[in-house]
């Protein structure tokens, strides 16, 4: 079961990485990328900054993966589903995700760092949503601590609430899932 959800973690990185190399002079992945393109009637989308797509694409990856390694506890609790011996690894890779969705974002601005600390200060979004990075990956480290981890929770909610102008559908389901999964924690059965 852990080699099987490595390697469904590891899809929105291979992905990217596919993303990253089309289209970067390396003829025979082009051609490969081409034909798995008309093989599977699928096509990678066009966009006006890579980076920053990649950043999406990262920050939905830490989400959904936060999303499950949340809701294992309530699973146990409440239906009696175990998954307690990946819950680490579910958490590690989701952060490593949003590691990589604010490396992509600091790439998307070509690491002018005078440029995103002015962003940082000017947008709440980014500000919480640094908090939330450190708060969830500092938090697991110190048995003490482990409650501040829904604090982290909070933030990555408020972080998507505030970053987008009109939220998805998947934005939608996934500030629910969290927020439901937040309140069964704090339930006591």
């Amino acid at each position: 079961m852990r080699y099987i959800i490595v390697l469904l973690a590891l899809v929105p990185l291979m992905f990217m990485g596919i993303f990253f190399l089309y289209g970067s002079g390396i003829a025979w992945f082009d051609e490969l990328v081409v034909w798995g393109e008309n093989a599977f009637s699928s096509s990678l989308p066009v966009v006006k900054n890579k980076l920053y797509f990649l950043s999406s694409v990262a920050g939905i990856s830490a989400l959904w993966l936060l999303i499950l390694a949340f809701w294992v506890q309530p699973l146990r609790t409440y239906i009696r589903f175990d998954l307690v011996e990946f819950k680490k690894l579910l958490g590690g890779f989701a952060i490593g995700y949003a590691a990589l969705h604010l490396l992509f974002f600091i790439a998307s601005h070509q690491f002018a760092l005078g440029h995103i600390g002015k962003l940082f200060f000017t947008h709440l979004f980014l500000t919480v949503g640094l908090g939330a990075l450190l708060v969830l990956s500092i938090t697991p480290h110190v048995k003490a601590w482990y409650k501040i981890l829904y604090i982290g929770v909070v933030l990555v909610i408020i972080h998507l609430l505030l970053g987008y102008r009109t939220l998805d559908t998947h934005h939608i389901i996934a500030i629910s899932l969290l927020s439901l999964g937040l309140a069964l924690r704090l339930i006591k059965r």
